[in-house]
């Protein structure tokens, strides 16, 4: 029988990439998704456009963080909940709305999925909560930041928590996902390797926020949607790192875009922005060992995917907001 799977968050970038997936494998999704401003809500419209061309799939356009807004959700059997407000820094400006469309609408989710007997709910979290790894590998349950750095970090845990503690004594397995850094086709217009390629791309300043010798664990959206699709199989609940043990530093994910475009960037430095970590790396064991996954795009292949995406579409989404 087909599944029926709830994806919110679905005019996100890892939502959207999710749900295509599960549509090309003919799954029956149900999107939501609010269509924050967080960012340039053209993104989510491009990416909306493209789902909503798709018979298998049907959109609400809801606000999660509304407990009656899962009222006329029905009949599902696993629910991925991508949807979130993101952004490190725009999370000091604004916490209550972090704290709506992060903490509450995870509690929301989780009660619905124990409400209706749903057999999964696997939540995407950040790997923004552990803060500054150094040369130490991040693993699951154990580095967890008792302060975390921000408070769309603090946001993301305390989702974490909640729905860990409502579905505790529940037959639904919680899955839970830390995302470390993730670019690729249809993403973030606030994260590095999109707007790197943008501003090179469109001959305008690259703009690092320090030296760029800080490195990522830059994990391609194809690995990462893998990995979600895996995370049906696991029979139990779990908290997995998603990402990539080989880190970047941005300063050679410039000097990769350079090279794949042919193009020079001009690159401007401006003061580091607040409490950005210098490295992050996280532990893959346990995604390894229990659903046999380990990122297998490299980051000079992922940059190339990346670039080819923006320059097929560079005429739609070159006038739209790049974060700076």
């Amino acid at each position: 029988m087909t599944k029926n799977i709830l994806v919110t968050g679905c005019a996100g970038f890892i939502g959207f990439n999710l749900a295509k997936t599960l549509i090309n494998q003919n799954f029956n999704v149900i999107g939501i998704d609010s269509l924050n401003n967080a960012y340039d809500t053209k993104f989510k419209e491009l990416r909306l456009n493209n789902l909503n061309s798709d018979s298998n799939f049907k959109f609400f356009n809801k606000d999660l963080s509304i407990v009656e807004s899962l009222n006329q959700i029905e009949d599902i059997d696993i629910v991925y909940h991508m949807g979130a407000r993101a952004g490190v820094r725009a999370s000091f400006e604004d916490p209550i709305s972090y704290i709506k469309d992060n903490t509450i609408a995870t509690t929301n989710v989780a009660n619905f999925c124990k409400n209706n007997d749903v057999s999964k709910m696997i939540l995407a979290s950040t790997s923004s909560i552990y803060g500054n790894s150094g040369d130490k590998e991040m693993v699951e349950d154990v580095d967890e930041k008792i302060n975390p750095p921000s408070i769309y970090a603090s946001t993301k845990l305390s989702g974490e928590t909640l729905a860990k503690t409502i579905l505790s004594e529940h037959d639904t397995n919680l899955i839970i996902t830390r995302f470390f850094t993730v670019y690729g086709p249809y993403g973030r217009p606030d994260m590095s390797i999109l707007r790197f390629i943008h501003w090179i791309m469109e001959n305008q300043n690259l703009i690092i926020f320090g030296d760029g010798e800080q490195k990522r664990s830059f994990t391609f959206i194809g690995d990462v949607v893998e990995f979600l699709i895996k995370a049906q199989n696991c029979n139990g609940s779990e908290t997995f790192n998603i990402g990539n043990n080989k880190t970047s530093s941005l300063n050679e994910v410039v000097g990769i875009i350079e090279k794949v475009s042919g193009k020079k960037a001009n690159v401007v430095n401006k003061p580091r922005a607040f409490r950005d970590p210098d490295v992050v790396l996280p532990s893959l064991n346990k995604s390894k060992e229990i659903l046999e996954w380990e990122p297998t795009t490299n980051i000079e292949d992922g940059i190339k995917l990346t670039i080819e995406w923006y320059s097929t579409f560079q005429d739609t989404i070159k006038d739209f907001e790049y974060i700076k």
